[in-house]
């Protein structure tokens, strides 16, 4: 039987579900990984392509990965004709052709309908999956066509094993991140990788925890520190939601604290500056944090929506700290 390669970590259901398309010889012409990002969704659709070609490289000639142009907010049509097309030549080494498409939510309404127009009348020895964080985005006729795959979040406890025993690290650095990763491997890798990235990352928590604990005044300053950027451009766009994630974290181990559910925390390398805000909440709402961290929850979902509709990104977060 031929051996097959995986990553080393989480998904063993969806694996050992790949593996057995292999084995018996009844793959799919079509899948959709669904899931948030960060989980392994790309690196299963690599490490699922390599077994299919029996390749030990993630890229050769028969693999082709479709996303979005940088600074494009879509998919194209024309991006998905020529993925189309490459996808019907002939294969160079006599195996599986196969398209990932990342960020396949993105596509627009016409590259959806091409694509479904090849799903519909698939080639021999051509798969396509499509990598998505809500199955939703796609259309039915697309969804029916597939074998749909649920990525969740890996549990923490098998993230900082594999840390430990992957990467030798430190007992205590390893719950750090397995904690902060909240399910999502790739996470805690890429800031166990680049120092900087997870010491930015702990210096803006630090920053919101101090914004939603000042004065009017102070915030404002605060805000120039943590986003200062006024344009309405895409790497705006996504660092605001970059902070909206990273204030609702906070959030959410604000209300686990309130609760007395320390053990739960995803920024547990920074519970006592958690503590201290949690604190002063109480102290200035009579003795009670919890309708302040709620009112955050509403404040940061509007947030979402006032983006989705193009609102400049600054101002957004404008509002958050004005009606804290």
């Amino acid at each position: 039987m031929a051996e097959y390669s995986w990553p080393a970590i989480g998904h063993e259901k969806i694996i050992d579900f790949l593996e057995r398309a292999l084995v018996n010889n009844k793959v799919a012409q079509t899948y959709i990984f669904v899931g948030s990002g960060d989980l392994g969704k790309s690196t299963i659709a690599l490490a699922f392509a390599r077994n299919l070609q029996g390749a030990s490289e993630n890229f050769n000639s028969d693999l082709h990965i479709l996303e979005p142009i940088e600074d494009k907010k879509s998919i194209s049509i024309d991006q998905v004709r020529d993925f189309i097309k490459i996808l019907s030549l002939s294969s160079f080494s006599n195996s599986y052709k196969i398209g990932v498409i990342k960020w396949a939510e993105l596509l627009s309404s016409e590259a959806k309908s091409a694509l479904l127009k090849t799903l519909e009348e698939p080639q021999d020895k051509v798969i396509v999956i499509l990598l998505v964080d809500k199955e939703e985005s796609l259309p039915e006729t697309i969804l029916s066509r597939a074998q749909v795959l649920y990525f969740n979040p890996v549990p923490a406890s098998v993230i900082y094993d594999y840390l430990i025993k992957t990467y030798n690290t430190n007992r205590s650095l390893a719950k750090d991140l397995a904690n902060l990763a909240i399910g999502r491997p790739l996470m805690a890798i890429k800031y166990l990788e680049n120092s900087e990235l997870y010491r930015r990352y702990w210096e803006r928590a630090e920053t919101w925890l101090k914004i939603i604990s000042s004065d009017l005044t102070a915030r404002w300053s605060l805000l120039d520190s943590l986003f200062n950027d006024k344009t309405w451009s895409k790497q705006a766009v996504e660092s605001a939601l970059d902070t909206l994630a990273l204030a609702e974290g906070l959030a959410r181990d604000l209300l686990l604290l309130t609760l007395g559910q320390r053990d739960r925390l995803q920024h547990s390398a920074i519970r006592p500056q958690l503590e201290e805000a949690q604190k002063w909440l109480a102290e200035t709402h009579d003795s009670d944090a919890t309708p302040a961290i709620l009112r955050e929850f509403q404040l940061i979902a509007q947030a979402k929506e006032y983006l989705a509709a193009n609102v400049n990104p600054r101002l957004v977060l404008e509002q958050i700290i004005i009606n804290l």
